[in-house]
């Protein structure tokens, strides 16, 4: 079988002491290029006392972000729509290095993508495998940083690349699995549910009427005196004469956070605290509507989590029927289990072979294509060279290559019959 690659080197940047990260333009866009190949890597050496994010990328649309903070790896990934998902979605993957047990103080971190499959390391023991089945990295003229909000030592070494250093790194000894805790929920984009909790209302009409006989202002109920000032249902109010009155809105500050909220007995919008959700390490933000499982969705705000249920259609998995598990918390749809036979609904192409793994199916073109297994194409090996072709073991002198699907033939030139497989020898005439 002959195939092209695109081999693209290790992208490893190492410094004494401190990593010398290029944060140029060119660069960023350059990483933002191989995580969107479908077999990338990102790789970081620190302190796993340090906290920090080491790549986010987003636009309006989409955010790809991955970080360590309390000895816990994340990753919000963009999910592609599915038949049954048709909002804008992510998925928070949370991996507990702490729950391996001895590791450290310096962490030799790579998270691979290939395709659909996850996988995260430290140097050459597997901490997390996961298949995702909807895996988009690919997000289109995005805002992206690297090594962002660093708290502690920098990375010593950072890179992102292309291909799977696992192989060599681990070339020795192979990898070995030492999984870690870990949990995965769906966060909306953006929310369509109403909040759990209505803010309080902000009243900017005022409707003024004195009393006979009372030199002052009333408003709302409330007797102001001539020149008194009063805050009055968050209108600032001052009483100029008898029944003359004038009100402003309080002058409130900005905030940055997307879902402000209004406390209680406040007037103006602030940003709520984030929550945590169960024994989970890593926060939901406030206002965050989040998926715990297919049928549950979750939202915080300021501080408290709130749940409910709600029903969902379910999108067959990829596998027999008898291969369906409902074991997953809050799940109440399918899923397959671990080596079940995905190949037995033909994933891939027709002109490859399809092997069935722990998370799912495997694909690998058959000799003499080309491709990832799920589109394969055939190799045209008429044209290579002539030195190939002889590599190949044909179609020497005096006979033609003529491609067939998954191979080639050699056909006898006039004048030549066919001696063996590959092999014309000219016509002795007597």
């Amino acid at each position: 079988m002959w195939a092209h690659h695109l081999v693209i080197p290790l992208l490893f940047l190492t410094t004494t002491g401190q990593c010398n990260i290029d944060k140029s333009p060119a660069m960023l866009s350059h990483y933002m290029n191989l995580l969107s190949f479908g077999e990338s890597w990102l790789a970081a050496t620190f302190d796993m006392s340090s906290n920090g994010t080491f790549f986010i990328a987003q636009n309006s649309e989409r955010r790809l972000e991955i970080g360590f903070r309390n000895k816990t790896l994340y990753m919000v990934l963009p999910i592609s729509k599915s038949k049954i998902q048709t909002r804008n979605w992510m998925k928070r993957y949370v991996i507990d290095f702490d729950s391996v047990g001895k590791i450290g103080p310096i962490l030799d971190l790579i998270v691979t993508f290939q395709h659909n499959h996850i996988h995260v390391y430290d140097a050459c023991d597997e901490i997390f495998a996961g298949f995702e089945p909807h895996l988009e990295l690919s997000v289109v003229h995005a805002k992206t940083k690297i090594v962002e909000n660093w708290e502690g030592a920098q990375p010593i070494d950072f890179g992102i690349g292309s291909g799977w250093p696992i192989g060599q790194k681990c070339r020795q000894g192979g990898a070995k699995k030492k999984y870690a805790d870990s949990y995965s929920e769906e966060i909306e984009k953006s929310s369509q549910h109403t909040p759990l909790k209505d803010a309080d209302e902000i009243f900017f009409e005022q409707i003024v009427v004195s009393p006979p006989g009372f030199d002052g202002c009333k408003v709302n109920n409330e007797l102001l005196m001539i020149n008194e000032t009063k805050i009055l249902d968050c209108n600032i109010c001052t009483c100029l004469s008898r029944d003359d009155v004038v009100c402003r809105a309080v002058d409130c500050p900005a905030v940055t956070c997307k879902n402000p909220i209004i406390k209680k007995g406040g007037c103006c919008p602030s940003c709520g605290e984030q929550c945590f959700y169960e024994n989970h390490k890593i926060a939901n933000a406030h206002g965050e509507v989040f998926w715990p499982g297919d049928c549950y969705w979750c939202q915080c705000w300021d501080t408290k989590v709130e749940c409910s249920s709600e029903y969902a259609t379910c999108e067959p998995p990829g596998c027999p029927d008898e291969d369906w598990v409902y074991n997953e918390k809050f799940n109440c749809c399918p899923r397959c289990r671990d080596f079940a036979r995905f190949c037995a609904v033909n994933p891939c192409h027709k002109d490859a072979t399809c092997t069935d793994s722990k998370r799912g199916p495997k694909c690998s073109c058959n000799t003499g294509f080309q491709g990832n297994g799920t589109y394969c194409e055939d190799i045209d090996e008429c044209a290579f060279s002539q030195d190939a072709r002889e590599q190949l073991g044909g179609c020497l002198a005096g006979s033609i290559c003529r491609n067939i699907p998954g191979s080639f033939k050699c056909d006898c030139m006039p004048g030549y019959q066919m001696i063996g497989e590959h092999t014309c020898l000219p016509l002795i005439r007597v």
